[in-house]
């Protein structure tokens, strides 16, 4: 919340994960800790294996030329979990460094009340990123906020979707707040957590962002058919970039932070069945995210990132009131300092310092995450279903 002066603490019980082999599996690499098999057996009972992933035919005609040329094209970035794992030394780094400045310069320079002017033509430091600033989307009235970065050099391109902003003054928040309500983005407290003074029925016609952000990604494709095009965001906007990528499987990734829970965008603005998001390439869609951030969300939306990978920073220093609880339980008694902690761990800048964050030495990243299929997804019904077995 605004104004708020957390106290912190240090969750000095929690070991830091150590980096997984390169050739693990997602679920495999938290195996190695009680908690990991506890998520990976259960897991595999509940969520079982898709053979093969039921195509709808709009997803099938986005596909076949779109994926020849992923095929063909630049195959920047590697596989993600070994790089967010650091395998090889150096690939961690290679690979968020541009993604978190992406991210950053996507708030401060796209209209809102977190607009900086000396920002407004900002790019990615380093190397030879440029902006494409024909492609990108900026309405001060609401809907998707975009950024493109292009590197002509190494023929690669990243979107960056903005996350939402909460000024009640600013239409663009409101609209904003209004459409994580319509499909209960933090289930059934959603529309408590989006709070607008507004009437939310005035703007049932711009919730069209899906629509918006796919729209958005394929013109970009279109003039640029052999760059690899890759995603990231944070909040909304990662929710946004998963979603979207999710609709081309096998041709976009996507690399988010902390995304809004979006399970329900798959099933009901894509219209993907269960064993379709079961299917989708879940090491190709990642949520990287504090463990209260990604967590407290699965508790009120138990599929939250369904058919992506989440990777979670823990053992970290976390701020006050966070308890482990939270994690595990909806308690009425507790929904104000939830909320805190939800919004405190949730901070775009606390993000930039985490992920960026180096080991003494200062080349190893400080936060190596710990990544599984199985952290998408309600925990504590995992342990039920276990027991019952």
């Amino acid at each position: 919340p605004d104004g708020a002066n957390p106290r912190y603490r240090t969750a000095s019980s929690l070991p830091r994960p150590m980096a997984a082999p390169a050739a693990a599996a997602s679920a495999g690499r938290a195996s190695c800790r009680a908690r990991g098999m506890l998520r990976l057996l259960a897991a595999t009972q509940l969520l079982g294996l898709a053979a093969a992933l039921p195509m709808r035919p709009d997803v099938m005609l986005a596909g076949a030329a779109l994926r020849l040329a992923a095929q063909a094209g630049p195959s920047w970035p590697g596989p993600l979990l070994e790089s967010l794992s650091d395998q090889p030394p150096g690939s961690y780094f290679e690979l968020l460094e541009p993604l978190v400045h992406a991210v950053g310069i996507t708030y401060r320079s796209s209209s809102g009340p977190e607009f900086l002017p000396a920002l407004a033509n900002a790019t990615i430091p380093g190397g030879s990123w440029e902006r494409l600033p024909e492609t990108e989307a900026d309405s001060d009235r609401g809907g998707v906020h975009g950024r493109t970065f292009i590197d002509r050099s190494k023929k690669r391109i990243i979107i960056a979707f903005r996350g939402i902003c909460v000024d009640d003054g600013h239409r663009q928040c409101q609209v904003d707040k209004c459409f994580l309500q319509s499909f209960q983005a933090f289930g059934v407290i959603s529309n408590v957590a989006y709070h607008t003074n507004v009437s939310c029925d005035q703007f049932t016609k711009e919730f069209d962002y899906v629509h918006q952000a796919d729209v958005y990604v394929r013109a970009v494709q279109a003039t640029h058919p052999d760059y690899a095009l890759f995603l990231t965001g944070h909040s909304l906007g990662g929710a946004l970039a998963i979603v979207t990528a999710a609709a081309q499987p096998g041709v976009l990734k996507a690399v988010t932070f902390a995304p809004t829970a979006f399970a329900a965008l798959l099933n009901g603005t894509l219209g993907l069945s269960p064993a379709a998001i079961a299917a989708l390439p879940a090491d190709d869609l990642i949520a990287v995210c504090d463990q209260y951030d990604c967590l407290i969300n699965a508790v009120y939306v138990h599929s939250a990132r369904e058919g992506s990978t989440t990777c979670l920073l823990e053992g970290l220093e976390e701020p006050w009131p966070c308890e482990e609880s939270m994690q595990v339980k909806i308690d009425p008694n507790a929904l104000k300092n939830t909320l805190i902690c939800k919004g405190s761990t949730h901070d775009w800048r606390r993000y930039e310092k985490l992920l960026l964050a180096r080991a003494p030495g200062g080349s190893a990243p400080q936060n190596i995450p710990s990544c599984s299929t199985a952290n998408s997804v309600y925990q504590a019904a995992f342990l039920q279903e276990l027991r019952r077995l």
